[in-house]
């Protein structure tokens, strides 16, 4: 998200002072907006202690984007038709 700097106002014009909160409350509405779709943007689940032993070891408490790792993977529960673990291999670069 960016830094928004605002015009200034030197005038007492009614009409320029209401243009003026207009525009912020519109760019405040885009940064709720933005903030709103943080979870199509970023993992939206929770590292989770659990090391998953199969793709369906799946337990009550696991959800859709929750995720761990260890020294080889990265785990992230996944929803393709039901909930299923999926992992990638860890390499160095």
């Amino acid at each position: 998200m960016a830094t928004r700097q605002y015009d200034f106002i030197d005038n007492d014009d009614n009409k320029a002072i209401a243009d003026f909160c207009r525009d912020i409350a519109r760019i405040r509405q885009e940064d709720i907006d933005d903030f709103n779709n943080l979870t199509n943007v970023f993992i939206r689940g929770r590292k989770v202690g659990k090391i998953p032993t199969s793709s369906v070891d799946i337990s009550v408490t696991d959800r859709v984007g929750d995720f761990n790792y260890d020294a080889n993977y990265l785990y992230i529960c996944v929803n393709d038709t039901t909930a299923a673990w999926r992992r990638v291999a860890l390499e160095s670069w």
